[in-house]
């Protein structure tokens, strides 16, 4: 199964992060038709990398997953609640808040770093 995939399934199998956006959670684009809150995520870097056990045996990507919602704090509460589904799997490799005026979308960014075999 890929990151993306298991991203995918610990994200709406989370009961804190369902509590807020549904199962509103998409690959890179979400649907015109999205209602707010909604997560969206993207591969931002990947790699392979070999350890002692073998060539090329585990898979790191960093992926950004974007909290949307109508305001600031809604964001701040799903990055949250994302934050709180991930724990223990990966790390967080930063945070960044931003706006988008024109169509009035507060989205707290996180990027996280996953392994995998």
């Amino acid at each position: 199964m890929s990151i993306e995939t298991e991203l995918y399934a610990t994200l709406t199998n989370d009961a804190g992060v369902t509590a807020l956006c549904g199962t509103r959670i998409y690959p890179n684009l979400a649907p015109e038709s999205v209602s707010n809150p909604y997560i969206t995520y993207q591969v931002i870097a990947g790699s392979k990398l070999s350890t002692i056990t073998g060539v090329d045996d585990m898979t790191r990507k960093r992926i950004q997953i974007n909290c949307n919602a109508d305001t600031y704090a809604e964001s701040k509460s799903l990055s949250a609640a994302v934050y709180a589904a991930l724990v223990g799997v990966g790390y967080l490799e930063l945070e960044i808040d931003s706006y988008d005026s024109n169509v009035q979308i507060h989205t707290a960014i996180i990027d996280w770093s996953f392994l995998a075999p």
